[in-house]
């Protein structure tokens, strides 16, 4: 009786045993079977935005890996990229409703407040003016201070490369008006050709022009501006945000998250490039991500000395009267 109380004790404990593994399989089921529900449940619902940039450059870096390897996508986001010759055009689709976000200059926020209107910077990608001035190899220029009386050019007059050249200018002791000659330039093929030609002493140019034009023996940089300047930052309407809270998170997060990944690795980051730069050697855009990488700010976080250096150019420019008080046009508060 003994023997057979402990058989049937021990027949229980196997059925209990068979029953809760049988019970655990037909509850992981639907996971495999419909990886649909439960797969879906941790996957954040696709969100569209429209995203604006300034075409022909690198500032707007971070957004162009995350874009072109598929970063936003499989975060959920699908990017609908708009490219521009002209940041205040950029900015005025913004204003007029057909753009979600845009990546361009802080002074673009400084404008759109002072007439009034809800936009704000909510992360920076470039921490920079994002042209260098550059000279021929072989040029007499060893600094600044040796281009008075000389010829020089920018993409267009008035622009961030005319801006970022007459800061320049100014710490050499140089009056942009009266000691050199300012021309317009262009970029590319139209801007070498000025140089080269010798109709200017230098221009400013931006990545990956400059690492290409390095690269080949026959220029280098004269003048990389090195303070803090509100370069390329990530605006939007601030009514958009606050309908939008999720997708405006989950684009600083993407972007934050390609950052750290390809600070660590740049070379991650060439094929993404080229796919914006088709006709650039590999070796000489991994010069030129580096060279944009380091002026990506950790954590994304545009720095109030960066956005006074903006506002001062504002300032002086006659664009603005007064500062604007960096929480009026600044929220971090959606960064990760």
């Amino acid at each position: 009786m003994k023997k057979t109380k402990t058989i049937l004790a021990s027949l229980l404990v196997l059925t209990i045993a068979l029953l809760s593994a049988c019970g655990n399989n037909n509850a992981a089921a639907p996971t495999e079977n419909n990886g649909g529900a439960a797969g879906n449940a941790n996957q954040p619902e696709n969100v569209k935005i429209r995203v604006g940039l300034v075409g022909g450059g690198m500032t707007p870096i971070i957004a162009q890996i995350g874009i072109n390897d598929g970063s936003y996508e499989k975060a959920g986001i699908t990017i609908e990229k708009q490219s521009f010759t002209s940041g205040a055009d950029m900015v005025q689709a913004l204003v007029g409703g057909s753009l979600d976000i845009v990546l361009g200059s802080y002074e673009h926020v400084l404008r759109q407040q002072k007439n009034g209107l809800g936009v704000k910077a909510y992360g920076e990608i470039y921490n920079g003016v994002g042209y260098s001035l550059v000279v021929k190899k072989d040029a007499p220029f060893q600094s600044l201070e040796d281009l008075k009386g000389t010829t020089l050019a920018v993409t267009k007059v008035g622009s961030l490369s005319d801006t970022g050249l007459r800061e320049g200018l100014k710490t050499a002791n140089i009056d942009a008006d009266k000691e050199v000659q300012i021309i317009n330039g262009g970029s590319g093929a139209t801007m070498l050709a000025a140089i080269e030609s010798g109709k200017a002493a230098g221009g400013m140019v931006s990545e990956p022009t400059i690492s290409q034009m390095v690269a080949t023996g026959n220029y280098r940089v004269l003048y990389d501006p090195p303070y803090d300047f509100a370069g390329i930052t990530v605006m939007a309407k601030t009514d958009w945000v606050d309908k939008n809270q999720d997708a405006m998170k989950r684009f600083l997060q993407v972007s934050n998250e390609v950052n750290e990944r390809v600070q660590k690795d740049p070379a991650s980051a060439v094929e993404a490039m080229l796919k914006e730069f088709d006709q650039i050697p590999a070796d000489v855009m991994e010069t030129a991500v580096k060279n944009q990488l380091a002026k990506v700010p950790a954590g994304l976080k545009v720095s109030e000395e960066g956005a006074k250096n903006v506002t001062n150019t504002q300032i002086e420019a006659g664009v603005l009267e007064k500062e604007i008080p960096f929480a009026d046009t600044v929220d971090l508060s959606l960064l990760p």
